[in-house]
């Protein structure tokens, strides 16, 4: 069974100022949720990413954007810390990992004592450099095999010097 991250969402915002502009939420927002989904689907993790509610919802609005990824932004009175530490504590029995992100130090302490695993935010993004750092690598390997063919890789390079030298007129 697949690894559950659970994300606060406003905790990962608000600790990596650099990454995430604090005057455009929404943005940031979507700029975590789009990181966070690559994320998972390269490593094939389930992520729920959430947020504390706003507005008057008495409900959890929870937006299934895969299967294995989902928004939720939590009821108005309910802040995300609960929702986390909550959600920890019902799928505890699910035989897989289930790790807790956040640098919320009361948050970490309490999903331990659920058995969850708890990792900080600046962990989550040296893990995910190190994924694209991969990413990469895999690409730049495997597309060494598939190089573009020019017509300029196919002429002899006496007639590419005598052409370079008419374009610069030397």
């Amino acid at each position: 069974m697949r690894d559950l991250y659970l994300v606060d969402g406003y905790n990962v915002i608000f600790w990596m100022p650099d990454v995430f502009d604090r005057d455009d939420l929404e943005s940031s927002r979507k700029k975590l949720i789009d990181l966070m989904q690559d994320y998972g689907a390269h490593n094939n993790i389930e992520v729920i990413v959430v947020f504390d509610g706003q507005g008057q919802s008495i409900k959890a609005r929870k937006e299934t954007i895969t299967k294995s990824f989902s928004v939720v932004f939590t009821p108005s009175r309910m802040t995300a810390d609960s929702y986390i530490e909550k959600e920890s504590y019902v799928r505890r029995d699910e035989y897989r990992h289930i790790f807790v992100v956040t640098s919320d130090g009361a948050e970490q302490s309490q999903v331990l004592g659920n058995g969850a695993y708890r990792v900080a935010v600046a962990d989550l993004f040296r893990a995910m450099n190190e994924d694209k750092k991969a990413q990469n690598t895999f690409i730049s390997h495997n597309n060494r095999a598939n190089l573009r063919s020019e017509i300029g890789m196919a002429i002899p390079s006496s007639v590419q010097e005598k052409l370079n030298k008419l374009r610069t007129g030397k």
